[in-house]
């Protein structure tokens, strides 16, 4: 899915340029680089496979490697001990 500039300075700055997940330092140059140092992309916090919309409150920065493994998983399926079970809104974690 296409995202605007804007998007992606929202997500990056939302995230403090840092991944949602694991907290290492992205690089906001290196957005959708794989295999660059600190690459990155927007993830669905609540995967549209699984009813998540398609909306800013729904992003978040994620390193590759994150969002590789995180996949279409919930984010309490992914870190159980970090998220709770039904919580749909990524603003409580950051």
């Amino acid at each position: 899915m296409p995202y605007s500039e804007g998007d992606i300075n929202w997500v990056y700055d939302r995230s403090g340029g840092t991944c949602f997940y694991c907290g290492k330092r992205l690089s906001f140059a290196n957005y959708g680089v794989v295999g660059a140092h600190g690459a990155w992309e927007v993830d669905h916090f609540i995967p549209i496979s699984s009813a998540g919309a398609h909306q800013p409150y729904n992003w978040v920065a994620a390193c590759i490697e994150c969002n590789t493994s995180k996949r279409d998983l919930m984010p309490w399926s992914f870190e159980p001990r970090r998220f709770v079970s039904g919580d749909r809104d990524p603003d409580n974690y950051l």
